[in-house]
């Protein structure tokens, strides 16, 4: 019982392996435009790289396109199936970096003068007014490095040539730049150097947004309206008080919107490292070749910070895959000569009234329709065989000739096959005992013969009509 149990068991084995799916992989690099065909095993394991592909019939085709950016390319593809036996434009950014030409100054919302911050009518030596200009200053240079942080990024997310790395590299490369002794490493964790950047951001603020009170205060406590101040000490007062509360206002401006492009740069980067630049498309090999055409266009996030509204086609490729194995069949109509040898003979009775026979060792012309088939062995040049019916055409010969033999095919479309083998057809014999060099009193031999089917042999040129399968 066990034994039957086993060979079953084996039997089921070895079946699974004959009717196993043979795999092929082509890896299509965006970056370096090259296509490499590769050959799989049942597990997925890269086998041998293919210099001339030809891929099993039926067999399942991964299509993987690698170096693609989602931020700045989609793919777009159209499959074109053909049975053989039957410019790019480029990307353009200047839209996009026109706007990054400011990092200080209005875009940042701190414009406003800082000259009332030393004024020695309010303040005295060694006061806050120093410090706080320099720390205005420090401050709207951390923000203008989270701009360009920004902007650094979203314009390589949208760069169709940069792969995954190159755009992680260069955003930690303009991070490192920044020489606060406070900032973590951003290359150890870039997360935490923006909650860093972040918190140090507001620190700094929360300490000039101290000063700034303290400095109003003094300027409101130095000089009592009591006391009798000239027009020209009031004017300067009044000054001073308003700088320093727009300071303080648009201080609060730039800092909220500092910490929303914090967030946003923090959004990018998890995006981008959940992102794969991989696309893996899987087709099953029926045709005897396929066109598979892929159209890089750019992408909806690239559109979004595009000002023209059309979406740019990058670069069009296309693949190509030629199926091999499997088996054709399709009609034909043939022009064969057929011959009989002397198999084949016209019979007569001479003067002396001795029968005689003249051998039509002869090709005869025959219209005929074949049914072809071989395995496909290749584009051009096939092997096979063909069957078919055929009809003499000269006017003193009739019957149904039966074709069988080999045939080359050759051509694509338009397949043209040579032919050749055995003619099985009708040909004279000999009836009531008569025979050959025999005397005979007979007039005429038309009623004593008859038709018969003899092998023969043929040659023939045929072009194909329309597959049957």
């Amino acid at each position: 019982m066990n034994k039957n149990y086993l060979s079953l068991a084996l039997g089921l084995f070895l079946t699974g392996l004959c009717y196993a799916q043979d795999k092929y992989r082509i890896e299509y690099d965006y970056n370096t435009e090259t296509a490499t065909y590769l050959s799989l095993s049942s597990t997925n394991v890269v086998q041998d790289t293919l210099i001339k592909p030809r891929i099993k019939r039926n067999s399942l085709v991964e299509i993987k396109l690698l170096n693609v950016n989602p931020f700045a390319v989609d793919v777009l593809t159209e499959v074109k199936e053909e049975d053989l036996q039957p410019a790019a434009s480029g990307f353009n950014f200047s839209s996009l970096l026109g706007g990054i030409s400011g990092m200080s100054g209005d875009n940042l919302g701190l414009n406003v003068s800082q000259s009332s911050l030393g004024d020695p009518n309010f303040f005295t030596a060694g006061s806050r007014g120093a410090s706080v200009s320099s720390g205005v200053t420090e401050l709207t240079n951390k923000m203008a490095a989270v701009r360009a942080l920004d902007n650094t990024l979203k314009a390589n997310l949208i760069n169709p040539n940069l792969d995954k790395d190159a755009i992680l590299a260069n955003a930690k490369a303009l991070a490192r730049q920044q020489t606060d002794a406070r900032l973590s490493d951003p290359d150890a964790n870039f997360y935490n150097y923006l909650a860093n950047l972040d918190k140090i951001i507001s620190t700094d603020t929360q300490e000039l947004q101290s000063n700034l009170d303290a400095m109003l205060q003094e300027v409101e406590t130095s000089a009592p309206l009591e006391t009798g101040m000239s027009r020209g000490q009031l004017v300067e007062r009044n000054r001073s008080m308003n700088n320093l509360s727009a300071i303080k206002a648009s201080l609060n401006d730039a800092v909220s919107e500092t910490h929303t492009t914090i967030d946003e740069i923090r959004s990018l980067f998890t995006r981008l490292e959940a992102a794969s630049f991989e696309r893996t498309y899987d087709y099953q090999l029926e045709a005897d070749a396929v066109n598979i055409n892929l159209q890089f266009v750019q992408s909806a996030f690239s559109e979004a910070m595009d000002d023209d509204s059309e979406i740019a086609t990058l670069k069009t490729r296309n693949l190509k895959l030629f199926a091999t194995g499997g088996f054709k069949i399709n009609t034909s109509i043939a022009l064969t000569l057929n011959n009989f040898g002397d198999k084949s003979k016209d019979y007569f009775i001479s003067e002396e009234g001795v029968i005689g026979g003249t051998p039509n060792d002869y090709f005869i012309p025959n219209l005929s329709t074949m049914i072809n088939f071989y395995p496909v062995i290749g584009d051009n040049f096939n092997v096979g065989g063909s069957f078919g019916l055929s009809i003499p055409i000269a006017d003193d010969v009739n019957g149904v000739n039966f074709l069988l033999g080999p045939s080359v095919f050759l051509g694509r479309q338009s397949r043209l096959s040579l032919s050749g083998g055995v003619a099985y057809g009708p040909v004279n014999r000999l009836t009531n005992g008569l025979e050959i060099d025999q005397t005979t009193t007979l007039s005429s031999l038309d009623n004593f013969t008859k038709k018969v089917y003899d092998f023969g042999y043929f040659f023939g040129i045929s072009f194909s009509l329309f597959d049957i399968n």
